[in-house]
């Protein structure tokens, strides 16, 4: 048998063809790959860890008062900041002390165990908050006093000088009746489409918030049958964003044009219930118009709820924070009703 002079087999050595030298590199490369792969993967496996140690957090008071001028109550709450490796967390202040003063002097105060209702916070009946610029102090012993002001966004409303205007339309209204026991009861399902046009200042960025407002206080188990859900007709306006902490839709001017007019959502409404004349009353929502702080301090909290994805390894995104101590947020927002009819 006839050999290529440039390939010598060695006794005993498999029949190679040599026509198929030209694959060997090949198959040299695939092996050192592997190599250095597990390589790789037994110095992982051994522990090649980059230890990062963590800053010493001073607690600080995270001060949060969010209201509307004409209000009830002003409920405020103070608690401590705690760092990430702090096992006890955050700790309600019940001693916390509030101040509010307008900058025409008149001022709110309140706070400490006097005025604590647990679960909720510190609460002041009967306060009404002037147009104009409002500063919150908050106190505490061993901890630097907090500070923040507000001015109060303008009252939204269909008269006066922050004006919006609706259009409304009744698409569907379905009326079932069904027994349970010897009791009849009804459900209705409505949809309306509701086209809304909101103020837009040419010397300032305005925000709102769209969002509905419960037919009763049902039970959790009866919430999808006793609910109203707003949706835009555009998918993915850049104008508006769904915020869960705020319950609603968020929305805000992008441009100096009037970039808010001819806003259009659909509205569905389901409710269940013995009294048919209170089922059929008017579907109320709540328009409220936001401070540009409040807006920012809901923004940046959705976005640490639910992430929209990003690199592995990234900056930590923190709330936003008006607050001099930087953890918490004063933020005022006007609001108004708007009504649903069955026409």
């Amino acid at each position: 048998m006839a050999f290529s002079p440039s390939f010598h087999p060695s006794p005993g050595a498999p029949n190679f063809d040599p026509m198929n030298r030209k694959k060997l590199p090949i198959l040299h490369l695939s092996v050192v790959f592997l190599a250095l792969l597990f390589s790789g993967c037994e110095r992982l496996g051994n522990g090649i860890v980059q230890e990062i140690e963590f800053p010493t957090h001073t607690p600080q008071l995270a001060v949060t008062l969010i209201s509307r001028p004409m209000t009830d109550t002003l409920v405020a709450r103070a608690q401590t900041s705690a760092g990430i490796l702090d096992t006890t967390g955050s700790i309600r202040l019940k001693n916390a002390l509030f101040t509010l003063t307008h900058e025409d002097g008149a001022s709110y105060t309140w706070g400490g165990q006097t005025d604590w209702l647990n679960g909720i916070g510190h609460v002041l009946p009967n306060a009404e908050l002037a147009a104009g610029l409002w500063t919150l102090e908050c106190e505490e012993e061993n901890f630097e006093t907090a500070t923040a002001t507000q001015m109060v966004p303008p009252q939204i409303d269909s008269l006066g000088d922050y004006l919006y205007a609706t259009t409304v339309e009744l698409n569907s209204l379905n009326i079932d009746e069904y027994s349970e026991g010897d009791i009849t009861k009804y459900f209705v399902d409505r949809n309306w489409t509701l086209e809304l046009s909101l103020p837009d200042r040419s010397e300032a960025r305005d925000f709102f918030i769209l969002r509905p407002q419960q037919v009763n206080d049902a039970e959790e188990d009866e919430f999808w049958s006793n609910s109203t859900w707003i949706s835009p007709e555009i998918e993915d306006d850049t104008r508006m964003n769904y915020n869960g902490l705020a319950r609603g839709w968020m929305i805000e001017d992008i441009s100096d044009a009037n970039s808010l007019n001819s806003l259009r959502f659909e509205v569905n409404q389901f409710v269940t219930g013995e009294d048919l004349e209170a089922l059929l009353a008017p579907a109320k929502l709540e328009l409220a118009a936001l401070s540009p702080e409040l807006s920012e301090y809901y923004r940046t909290l959705e976005l640490i709820e639910n992430p929209s994805g990003g690199p592995l390894f990234t900056e930590p995104l923190l709330a936003y924070s008006n607050m001099s101590s930087g953890f918490g947020c004063f933020g005022l927002y006007t609001s108004c009703e708007l009504e649903l009819p069955n026409e």
